[in-house]
């Protein structure tokens, strides 16, 4: 472009005809020129200034870009705080309903045991005093004078393990459906009477019995019906039931007494009655290291397969094994998620089966139909 123009403006310097002519002939091509430079010119100073406001849109896109990645880095630290303050929260909530929950539990067994002070307080004086003409007490050996209930109290010691009324009651209201239709049901070591509770709530007409005292004692108190004694000579004492509920129990039994009880839950039992018996789950190791030697009391744990095959041979038909979700520890093995790896499907099937061996339900339940 510098060529051209240096090309006309020597045209137009020169002179003489020939001179003229192309000054003539080149002249508006100049002007012509000039015009296209001074746009070009034009457009070149605009493109400067379009760049400079480009590099200053640039420059405050970059800040705002700084600035949006400290609002995030900010927010993230803050997220971060939060989930952990509510995890605090959920901790601290946790330990409270824990701390309520065993409030509540020593509240109850406090009740109790005021009952049964201003029972031995009304009682009349004349029996004291002959208590103190009998004859003097023979000592008695250990074993005979007193039971693995009377060894302990029961009713503490159930407290402090087993966990609250209400968490059992939540535990066992997947049972109900068993007994929806029911009108005569027997609850055979009724315990606290959580389930005699949930069962009058869904009103279904129900007695308990249990071989402790205090138990009996306080269902009674809590507007329950139970009695104290033994479950199967209780059971036989009645004319027909159509519903039967045996919870943590046979695993305090003997083999000749747990026959015993399915034999007679059988005889007893009307058409169509069921009976539900939840029990420790030995398939499950877990409960080895938790709950099953920690009490006391329990002789040891009844196989699922065994306690089937006890009411099969009582005359049950219609049995179902469950294993219930409730009892299941809260943990487990994870599966492997590798790409590309051999018999990983073997291998996480494995660790399934594991899984269950160390983690599975806790507890599992047999529901037998006549």
């Amino acid at each position: 472009m510098n060529n051209l123009t240096q090309f006309l403006q020597n045209v137009r310097n020169q002179s003489g005809f020939k001179a003229r002519l192309r000054k003539k002939l080149f002249g508006s091509m100049l002007s012509g020129f000039d015009a296209v430079n001074a746009d070009l010119i034009q457009q070149q100073t605009l493109l400067e200034e379009c760049r400079a406001g480009m590099d200053e849109i640039s420059s405050q896109l970059q800040n705002i870009s700084a600035q949006l990645r400290n609002l995030d880095e900010k927010a993230n630290a803050d997220i971060t705080i939060l989930h952990k303050d509510l995890e605090n929260a959920s901790i601290n909530l946790q330990n409270n309903n824990s701390i309520i929950e065993s409030l509540s539990s020593d509240t109850e067994y406090l009740k109790l045991r005021l009952s049964g002070i201003q029972q031995n307080m009304t009682k009349p004086t004349a029996a004291a005093v002959q208590n103190s003409e009998a004859q003097p007490v023979k000592a008695v050996p250990a074993a005979e004078a007193e039971s693995d209930y009377e060894s302990i109290d029961y009713f503490d010691f159930e407290n402090h393990f087993r966990g609250s009324i209400d968490s059992i009651k939540k535990s066992q209201e997947f049972y109900l459906k068993y007994f929806r239709d029911k009108k005569n049901v027997v609850d055979i070591g009724c315990g606290r009477g959580e389930f005699l509770s949930l069962l009058k709530d869904n009103g279904i007409s129900a007695r308990g019995v249990d071989i402790y005292q205090p138990y009996a004692d306080y269902c009674n108190m809590k507007g329950l019906s139970a009695v104290c004694g033994d479950g199967s000579q209780f059971l036989s004492g009645l004319d027909c039931v159509d519903g039967i509920f045996v919870g943590q129990v046979v695993e305090h039994l003997k083999v000749h007494e747990i026959i015993r009880l399915c034999n007679t839950a059988y005889e007893k039992l009307s058409s169509g009655g069921c009976i539900v018996i939840e029990t420790p789950n030995p398939t499950s190791l877990a409960i080895y290291t938790n709950a099953f030697y920690i009490d006391p009391s329990h002789v040891k744990p009844v196989h699922p397969l065994t306690m089937k095959y006890y009411l099969e041979k009582a005359g049950f038909r219609n049995i179902e094994i469950i294993y219930t979700e409730t009892s299941r520890a809260d943990c487990g093995i994870p599966e492997l998620k590798v790409q590309n790896a051999e018999q990983l499907d073997e291998f996480n099937k494995s660790m399934k089966r594991v899984s269950e061996l160390l983690f599975g339900s806790q507890d599992y339940a047999v529901i037998a139909v006549k």
